[in-house]
């Protein structure tokens, strides 16, 4: 599955380099997909939530309001990352502050100063004081070539560690899930909605935190699924379109 995703993805660069509106409808639907995978920390029906009708407007009342506001600020963030993305713009911890002061309205925003334990993983992150040292130490090891090739393999990593290091106070999980997505596009594939329970993301999540061997490798399997399903849809809706026009 690995070479083919590469496959998939030079043929997904070829349609959408010359066609403008092919890749903004791509873009439209990989934003949304985005903002639900980021959900998944929030809200336990995430799967079921239509982003693309709250987006037009429309109320859904079983979506929280804190859930709405979050929503656009995620939005705003988005049309940050698509624009770092034509720039050539990698992760690094500068781009990290500046999702979580989008997302909390905070434009002060920094990392967290106390040490909290994350129930919902279960887990007791890095101290605030290491937190700047060990994010620069992760960055450098993703971005260093004897890391290899496997793009979902490090995405993976980036959004465990993040979560390892859960560098601020609020939307470190959700920040985690975006930073996963945004090195898949980074790296030429579509970003994924996340299609697991929330309950099931936490508790797989957690274990691999603990460095569950088989966990870790149930999750990189769902997440590489998950990736060739995306990749897989967007080029059939590509080539459908291609053919029509």
């Amino acid at each position: 599955m690995h070479e083919k995703l590469y496959e998939m993805r030079k043929e997904l660069a070829g349609m959408l380099k010359n066609d403008r509106l092919l890749k903004s409808a791509v873009n439209e639907v990989n934003k949304l997909d985005m903002i639900k995978a980021s959900l998944i920390v929030r809200n336990p029906s995430h799967e079921k939530i239509a982003i693309d009708k709250i987006m037009a407007g429309e109320l859904q009342k079983d979506v929280p309001v804190k859930d709405y506001v979050f929503i656009e600020n995620f939005n705003n963030l988005i049309r940050v990352a698509f624009n770092c993305l034509e720039m050539g713009n990698y992760l690094d911890k500068n781009f990290l502050i500046s999702a979580y002061r989008i997302l909390s309205e905070n434009e002060k925003g920094y990392f967290r100063k106390s040490n909290p334990v994350v129930y919902a993983f279960n887990h007791v992150p890095e101290q605030s004081f290491d937190i700047e040292e060990k994010l620069d130490e992760a960055i450098r090891r993703v971005y260093s070539r004897d890391s290899g090739d496997n793009v979902v393999l490090k995405a993976m990593y980036i959004h465990n560690k993040l979560i390892d290091i859960y560098p601020f106070q609020d939307y470190s999980a959700e920040i985690a899930v975006f930073s996963m997505n945004y090195y898949l596009m980074e790296n030429g594939l579509t970003p994924i909605n996340m299609p697991m329970s929330r309950q099931e993301y936490f508790n797989i999540v957690g274990e691999c935190l603990k460095e569950h061997r088989n966990r870790q490798e149930e999750f990189y399997n769902f997440l590489n699924k998950a990736v060739y399903d995306k990749m897989e849809g967007t080029l059939d809706a590509c080539r459908e379109y291609i053919k029509t026009h």
